[in-house]
């Protein structure tokens, strides 16, 4: 089901005809309107003139709570506008992104330029900002395009797909969220992360013990020379707690929780803080005597939010559609469309349009993408079956338009990205099935125990043809559930690794029960919010590996908060 936006919105499509402001109703968007349409016309003239241009207003007003220890080590309030601009000279069909990569001569990427705008409305002094900006990207055009000429003749490889697709352009206008993190909030939240970083602190093997809280209300401005005029708010809310003991050995244990809304109303209460910060601190004691886990190589259960980074990594980056044009991806889904990938019992949806899951807000939402192509659902896998691919405006053989996931962290150029990754399980069974099958599989392999991978901090993969086509997930609370049935055992130092493919085969069960994880997500277009909700899972086999040790020296001095 598609959801209506954070806050009441016009929607229009409609074939723009230049000049056709959004009728005065935001005075910014005015005056890069008049901007777009003076500096298409300019760059018009030129012996190369660029076919597409557009720009990216991200304007930004921000405030900031850093506590470490007790102590308050940063606040600040801030207000910025960074624009991103683009061109594209050529044509549709070959510009000057179409140089080929095994040529050797120059990179393909997308050329853009970012700066900053003042952020008072002095028409004068903003449009003399563009101006440079767009000389820088049209400079860093030209000299790609040029290379392309010479490269042409060098190479063998055809033309056979488009550069950019052509689409539809969009007219969208949303109303300011208007919400302000004011002094008297800044007191109340003052106290709040005070007492919980204080609290943590107090335990003397407590290495670190930071919290943050970050608002930031965000509008976005979009604008094409093809006549797409789109204003859009990403307004969000962070608590962010990283917290880290020395265990006995002198190594560091860490453990991190956020929180994640649009608004300051969806943040924990006080109450549910102090409730969480007591169950950290006793997760915490318990790592530091922890033993360190062995290689190991097993059945392994995940839980959902777990399973959500594990499906991320080894799957959401391989169906990203631009890769299949990089001559040194690994290719690692190129001609199976339309083919059995993964368990029939697993569908795959990337869904933008979704704001939240059960009254959990989703990071990866958006109503329009980075290149003002309206966010959809698409579903890339259905009962095991890949379908298609995540898309950007570049297109790919078989699939020449976007699918509304051209995403791009500020001062980047858009690419396929994932957004909301839904993992959907036809044959879900309760945790309680889902371990008796783990203990028979243990003893079906013969191992004494099989893991339990409850929260990760995070993970990373390589898609590069000549690197290792694995994937590492980082767990920071890992059990081992032995099959003679002793009580379950926390361990720590460990990493699960593995190859996609391989995994993919080992998948034995998924759970009835499905979990958000929200976090940041990095690659060719930079760090952009993502979400995944998954089934918790159960693998035949996986492979784990020690992790690096970091070791801790503890201060001569005592903790000032500590004797206080």
């Amino acid at each position: 089901m598609i959801q209506k936006p954070l806050h009441a919105a016009l929607i229009v499509f409609i074939a723009f005809s230049p000049g056709k402001p959004l009728c005065g109703q935001d005075a910014l968007m005015e005056t890069l309107d008049k901007e777009m349409l003076k500096i298409t016309e300019e760059y018009g003239k030129k012996e190369h003139p660029p076919y597409f241009i557009d720009m990216r207003v991200h304007d930004i007003k921000s405030s900031l709570l850093q506590y470490s220890s007790g102590i308050l080590i940063s606040q600040h309030q801030s207000h910025d506008r960074i624009v991103t601009s683009g061109m594209r000279i050529g044509n549709y069909k070959v510009d000057n992104t179409s140089i080929p990569e095994d040529a050797g001569i120059a990179s393909s990427r997308i050329p853009v330029f970012a700066g900053k705008l003042p952020f008072e409305n002095d028409s004068l002094a903003i449009c003399h900002c563009l101006e440079r900006g767009f000389e820088k990207a049209y400079e860093q055009s030209l000299q790609q395009y040029k290379t392309y000429l010479k490269s042409k003749s060098l190479s063998d490889k055809k033309d056979d797909i488009p550069a950019f697709s052509v689409e539809q352009p969009s007219v969208f206008y949303e109303e300011p969220v208007g919400f302000k993190f004011d002094e008297k909030s800044f007191i109340t939240w003052k106290e709040v992360l005070r007492h919980v970083s204080e609290t943590v602190s107090n335990d003397t093997d407590i290495v670190t013990s930071d919290i943050a809280l970050m608002v930031m209300d965000e509008r976005i401005y979009y604008l094409s020379s093809e006549g797409s005029r789109i204003i859009q708010n990403r307004p969000q809310c962070q608590i962010q707690m990283i917290v880290a003991i020395k265990t006995r050995d002198g190594n560091l244990a860490p453990m991190t929780k956020s929180y994640i809304g649009p608004d300051i109303a969806s943040l924990p209460t006080p109450e549910k803080l102090e409730a969480d910060v007591q169950e950290l601190r006793q997760l915490l004691k318990d790592l530091k005597d922890a033993p360190l886990a062995d290689p190991y190589a097993g059945p392994a259960m995940l839980s959902p939010q777990s399973a959500g980074v594990f499906f991320h990594e080894i799957f959401g980056h391989r169906i990203e559609g631009q890769r299949l044009n990089n001559a040194f991806d690994s290719h690692t889904f190129k001609d199976k469309i339309g083919k059995k990938i993964i368990n029939e019992s697993i569908t795959i949806v990337s869904d933008p349009t979704q704001t939240d899951y059960k009254g959990i807000p989703l990071f990866g939402s958006y109503l329009y993408d980075d290149e003002g192509i309206p966010a959809r659902a698409v579903t890339v896998v259905e009962k095991g079956i890949l379908k298609t691919f995540l898309m950007s405006r570049i297109p790919v053989m078989g699939q020449l338009q976007s699918n509304g996931h051209g995403r791009a962290q500020i001062g980047s150029a858009p690419y396929s990205r994932q957004a909301n990754l839904f993992i959907k399980s036809a044959t879900g069974i309760s945790e309680s099935a889902m371990r008796k099958k783990l203990l028979k599989e243990c003893r079906k392999q013969g191992k004494a125990y099989g893991y339990y991978v409850k929260e990760v901090f995070g993970g990373f993969t390589s898609t590069d043809l000549f690197s290792p086509q694995v994937f590492n997930i980082i767990p920071t609370v890992v059990y081992r559930i032995y099959e003679d049935g002793r009580p379950d055992e926390l361990v720590r130092g460990v990493t699960f690794i593995g190859t996609p493919l391989t995994v993919f085969s080992e998948l034995m069960a998924a759970s009835e029960n499905y979990e958000v994880f929200n976090g940041f997500c990095g690659a060719e277009s930079g760090n952009i919010p993502v979400s995944t909700i998954s089934p918790g899972l159960l693998i035949k086999k996986l492979e784990t590996q020690k992790t690096p040790e970091a070791r801790v020296v503890s201060p001569k001095l005592p903790s000032p908060v500590t004797e206080k």
